[in-house]
């Protein structure tokens, strides 16, 4: 896939928008002897250095929240740091969260719980860190702005030094991370009308541009995420926050009411089976910071009325979807109450009709819910003949309409190969499954991924494809207009080049690469592939909006986001939702303060010449939770139906960007012959004039490498000397066969493509010999038969016995060029009825230019630059190129094929040898060893990698 993630190096500029994370997992509770690990601080005595008024509950809330670690989860004593008042110092602090890291005890994916209650402030970011935001959140240690030496003062603790703490102890320690701020970020510092004191207030101070870099830029220089998408920022931790940025968090009497509520909520209930969505509603009118994901739907049953939460149109529910219905996410492994199918669907949730068979106890009305079945609009495939003779596809009618336990599938196989989407292959070599891009528009398109030839994994990869041309292809059926202008046109994804401005900072440079007719496209080289891409997403509306961007990749069916918005509930207030895209406004995704990170637009596979895929962009007025559309590379065969989130009347709809990435390719020249072919005389006439030395920048026992430059170009032109078939040793042959495509399978890899070869025979000699036979075999199986145009014979030696050097200068001389010439072109014919297709030069060394006409005429090859510019042309990359990259053995390649014949054509053959030898024991023994030899040469050539 095209996109690959970059691990953030800029500044954190949003607080509690950039330590936010999903963690999909319930609020588990601890059985005797915890695994839980704990860190909590808390700060009521500020002194007045600080410029912070003293607190009065965040000690005791701190306290609260031990005891119920130790009475809940059973936590001991020894798992919990605690950093109470003048202990909560900015050293103690940082300490003790890269502790956490480091304590051999904890285990990966032990529970770690970090609670902070105390001062939080914003303040102005260095004039380095303010690539989009004027403001950083920080929270405030006991010895915030105490003397730190000379003429220094200790600072607070930044968004961006927590959250690169935090993706440090999630990579260490996994990512079963709660974090709970009881504090304020907002640099307004009001007090509420009531007797509510306010956890923060305004700090006004500088803060130095290098402040924790021993922290941050380790981590941020030369980081990269190999995983498509993966978003290490948000994948780390779950935050709950007691307020939004920009705004305070109050503590009533002597508590935090943020921790009061959070307390109350837990207070009786099992943690296994609340989600942190599930806590947002139990907590009164505050906002809280939560999941982008629940594991299950909720759904909710009052008069006979089922409705399902976050299960709408936006999500991809539709009219006959039914649910397998239990009471709670405990029950979810055991047999369901029964089923519900939806008959009215809204933008967010949907209205389902209970079955018959559906029995609960009586005043029941919450129950959760995961998808059973969820029509689809048919998905059009071609099954060739022989794959549906196969026994995987036997019953498929049965397979796709009525699987074991599992939705059945909207798919029609047709015979038109124009009436599909998508194409099945087979790979005999393998015994695998392979696909076809059978849209005009992507057929240029290769899927390098395969399944297995079996029932199971082919229901599982044809779910995978419905889940993706669905979620890629559909629309909004009732789309909202705005001013008689479709809401979806108000929008727009642009996509720039990032630069680093500073060390680990980022900025747009250059024009929007999206154009509004084709998209984004790319051709992506070495002097590229490490660029960085960034987003801005423009909402032209008055309306603030949750922007949702995916990216649907084509080249191996993977739905991986971009962007997702965190989910901010707030019960009790006019608008219960933080919108992260105001209307009209903009937000910036891959630099600045949006909770994603920098992307690589690159060819993931290197093997590809091109790959295509779509950015997705869903915009809908309300939080929606849509993980539910990703999706690994379809032969991951991840499986399942993933999950939904909140509730309420929206407004939604998508738009589609297009992207194309091509590889840059730079196109090598082949020159190969055996010995004595004249391959090097030609070589040094080249160089001779391009002036240069014969030095290759790349050399091993067979192959050497020359990077020219030709005159009027800045362009590279690798000319590359290939191995040829010195004699009829099969031993020789092979060696020569591996060392030629494992180089051209890296070459391909790197964007350089064999698009030309030269041959060279020595016009001179008496006959075709057996070897040169082999070596036109070898150039056949280089070239593939539809390249074979771009084959040159280059004929040489044309200057012997026509007179050399001096010789060729006296008159008398001339009458000798005759006899050579007929002969010459005789074999010349000859050659020419072996190789049609192919186009012949003739070369040789004159000094003599009256001879240099008569044997050579007018060929191009007469002069060595020319003719190499001649070939400059040829645009098609070779067979055996493409088939070093394609094949996973040697045997898959034409030319491994054919070393495969012979190899067991001499193994035939010496074993009957063996058995006519008698008594001749040391030719015996010999004969016998050349069959190992083989037998182990042909092992290696068709063992599958």
């Amino acid at each position: 896939m095209p996109i690959v993630q970059h691990a953030p190096g800029s500044p954190y500029p949003q607080f509690s928008t950039k330590l936010i994370h999903y963690n999909s997992r319930a609020m588990a509770s601890s059985p005797p002897g915890s695994r839980l690990f704990a860190l909590i601080i808390g700060i009521d005595d500020y002194t007045p250095e600080t410029g912070f008024n003293k607190l009065m509950g965040a000690v005791r809330d701190a306290n609260r929240i031990r005891d119920w670690l130790v009475k809940n989860f059973n936590v001991p004593s020894s798992h919990i740091r605690d950093l109470r008042d003048e202990a909560a110092t900015r050293k103690a602090i940082i300490e003790a969260l890269e502790g956490l890291s480091t304590n051999s005890k904890i285990r990966r994916d032990d529970p770690i719980f970090i609670y902070y209650a105390g001062h939080g402030t914003e303040a102005p970011a260095p004039e380095a860190w303010r690539w989009d935001a004027p403001k950083i959140q920080m929270i405030v240690p006991w010895d915030f702005n105490h003397p730190g030496g000379p003429e220094r003062l200790i600072q607070g603790i930044p968004d961006r030094t927590l959250g690169v703490l935090l993706a440090k102890l999630a990579g260490e320690k996994g990512d079963n991370i709660t974090v709970v701020f009881d504090s304020c970020h907002s640099g307004s510092g009001t007090r509420s009308g009531s007797d509510a004191r306010v956890r923060g207030g305004p700090y006004e101070g500088k803060i130095p541009e290098n402040l924790d870099d021993d922290i941050v830029r380790p981590r941020t220089r030369g980081v990269e995420v190999p995983d498509k998408f993966r978003h290490h920022g948000l994948r780390s931790h779950v935050l709950l926050a007691a307020c939004a940025p920009h705004e305070p968090a109050l503590e009533n009497n002597t508590t935090g009411a943020f921790t009061g509520a959070l307390l109350k909520a837990l207070n009786g209930v099992d943690t296994a089976e609340l989600t942190y969505v599930g806590l947002i509603e139990r907590m009164d009118k505050l906002k809280l910071k939560v999941a982008n994901t629940k594991p299950v739907f909720d759904l909710t049953l009052k008069k006979d009325k089922l409705t399902i939460s976050d299960a709408g149109t936006i999500h991809g529910i539709s009219v006959g979807s039914k649910f397998a219905i239990w009471k709670s996410r405990k029950d979810l492994y055991t047999k369901p109450l029964g089923t519900a199918t939806v008959h009215m669907v809204k933008a967010k949730e949907s209205v389902a009709t209970l079955d018959p068979e559906f029995r609960t106890e009586a005043g029941s009305d919450s129950f959760v819910a995961q998808i059973k079945e969820n029509p689809k609009p048919k998905l059009y495939i071609h099954v060739p003949k022989f794959i549906q003779d196969m026994d995987c596809f036997e019953n498929f009618e049965k397979l796709i309409s009525e699987p074991d336990g599992l939705p059945p599938l909207s798919i029609v196989v047709v015979e038109d190969e124009a009436l599909a989407s998508i194409g099945l292959t087979y790979l005999d070599e393998y015994g695998e499954i392979g696909f076809r891009m059978l849209n005009p528009e992507e057929q240029g398109q290769k899927i390098r991924h395969t399944i297995d030839a079996t029932a199971k994994d082919l229901y599982r990869a044809l779910d995978h494809l419905c889940h993706y041309y669905y979620h890629r292809d559909r629309f909004n059926t009732s789309p909202p207009v705005i001013d008689k202008i479709p809401f979806s046109s108000k929008f727009t994804v642009d996509v720039f080049t990032l630069e680093e401005v500073d060390e680990g900072i980022y900025a747009p440079i250059g024009p929007n690469l999206n154009f509004p007719d084709t998209g984004v496209q790319l051709t992506v080289g070495a002097d590229n592939e490490r660029d960085l891409y960034g987003f801005r997403i423009t909402n032209n509306t008055n309306l603030p909006v949750f922007p949702y961007l995916f990216y649907f990749d084509s080249s191996d069916f993977s739905i991986k986001p971009v962007y997702l918005p965190i989910a901010v509930a707030q019960t009790g207030a006019k608008d219960p939702s933080i919108h992260p895209l105001e209307g009209p406004g903009f937000l910036t995704v891959g630099y600045g303060s949006a909770d994603a990170t920098a992307q690589y637009l690159a060819i993931s596979d290197k093997r590809l010449d091109l790959e295509q895929g779509y950015l997705r962009l869903y915009v809908s007025t309300q939080y929606v939770d849509l993980s539910l559309l990703e999706k690994k590379p379809i032969s991951a065969q991840t499986r399942g139906f993933e999950r939904a989130t909140p509730n309420s009347p929206t407004i939604w709809d998508a738009i589609t960007v297009p992207v194309v990435l091509k590889k840059k390719v730079i196109p090598m020249i082949g020159i190969v012959g055996s010995r004595n072919n004249g391959k090097s005389t030609f070589l040094k006439e080249l160089f001779l004039s391009l002036k240069t030395s014969l030095q290759p920048s790349f050399k091993d026992a067979y192959i050497s490498e020359y990077n020219l430059t030709l005159p009027g170009s800045n362009e590279i032109l690798p000319l590359v000397d290939l191995p040829a078939f010195e004699d009829n040793n099969i031993d020789n042959h092979a060696s020569v066969v591996r060392a030629m495509v494992s180089y051209l399978e890296e070459q391909y890899q790197k964007g350089r493509q064999l698009t030309s070869l030269i041959w060279c025979y020595n016009i001179s000699k008496s006959r075709i010999t057996a070897v040169d036979g082999e070596n036109f075999n070898l150039v056949k199986d280089i070239s593939g038969a539809d390249a074979l145009k771009n084959v040159t014979v280059l004929t040489t030696n044309w200057n012997k016995e026509a007179g050399v050097g001096a010789n060729v200068a006296r008159p008398r001389a001339l009458a000798t060029v005759v006899a050579p010439l007929a002969r010459y072109q005789k074999a010349e014919d000859a050659l020419r009825s072996l190789c049609k297709e192919a186009k012949f030069e003739r070369f040789g060394t004159f000094s003599e230019p009256a001879a240099r006409t008569r044997m050579l005429g007018s060929t191009s090859a007469g002069d060595p630059l020319k003719f190499i510019q001649s070939l400059l042309s040829n645009k098609e990359v070779f067979q055996l190129q493409r088939q070093a990259c394609d094949m996973r053995n040697l045997a898959g390649t034409t030319v491994g094929r054919r070393l495969q014949r012979r190899l067991e054509v001499e193994i035939q053959k010496k074993e009957g040898d063996v058995r006519g030898l008698g008594d001749a024991l040391e030719e015996k023994v010999e004969a016998e060893q050349d069959i190992l030899r083989w037998k182990a040469t042909l092992e290696e050539i068709t063992r599958v990698i």
